[in-house]
């Protein structure tokens, strides 16, 4: 791992442990193992960090998901694919939504320039035009809305993941019995969006 990673890893870890505002460069230096001379002369601002940050993590599963749905498989197999995908990279990112929903909040204008900074876009161009696609074909419903779909996978995957301590408690679920759920979630939310989906 380069001194470059070793300086993104630790901020990752700063940012979401202490949120964007209370994330301290000394903090980082010493979670990277590195002085504060160093990591100045990799990254001039907590706020260039940020944005390098967000290009990493945001480009993994957004250019897997582009992937899955720019592929040659069947429409229904793509959700299925990126159900999958997507709830993996949130179950090894827990931290990631609750995070990324603040710094919107705090300020969307900024939270969009830098997304647009860091050369990320949104993956779901490939699925908005494989359902366009499907209503052409009969496959999928002539009054369906895709943002509803968009909307949908997110909240149905990321909703048990950045409402851990209540599905928890609700459930009676200790943490095993949490991690299941979440694995068994994956084919229920696929069976979930297909079904909505599909013509009748």
């Amino acid at each position: 791992m380069t001194t470059e990673d070793k300086i993104i890893e630790a901020a990752e870890t700063e940012m979401l442990e202490c949120g964007y505002d209370a994330a301290r460069m000394r903090s980082i230096a010493e979670k990277a193992e590195i002085n504060k001379g160093l990591l100045h002369y990799y990254f001039k601002s907590k706020e260039a960090l940020l944005t390098r940050v967000f290009q990493k993590t945001f480009s993994e599963i957004f250019k897997t998901l582009g992937e899955v749905f720019e592929s040659d498989k069947p429409f229904f197999e793509k959700i299925e694919l990126a159900v999958n995908q997507y709830s993996n990279f949130l179950i090894r990112h827990p931290r990631l939504p609750l995070f990324i929903i603040s710094e919107i909040n705090r300020d969307p204008a900024k939270h969009r320039a830098r997304m647009k900074k860091a050369g990320v876009n949104p993956p779901f161009g490939g699925l908005l035009k494989e359902l366009e696609e499907g209503k052409k074909k009969g496959l999928v419903r002539k009054d369906l809305k895709a943002e509803h779909v968009v909307l949908n996978m997110i909240g149905l995957i990321m909703f048990p993941i950045i409402a851990k301590p209540m599905v928890m408690f609700m459930n009676d679920l200790n943490l095993a019995d949490y991690k299941q759920l979440l694995h068994d979630r994956k084919k229920i939310v696929s069976e979930i969006l297909i079904n909505d989906i599909k013509a009748k």
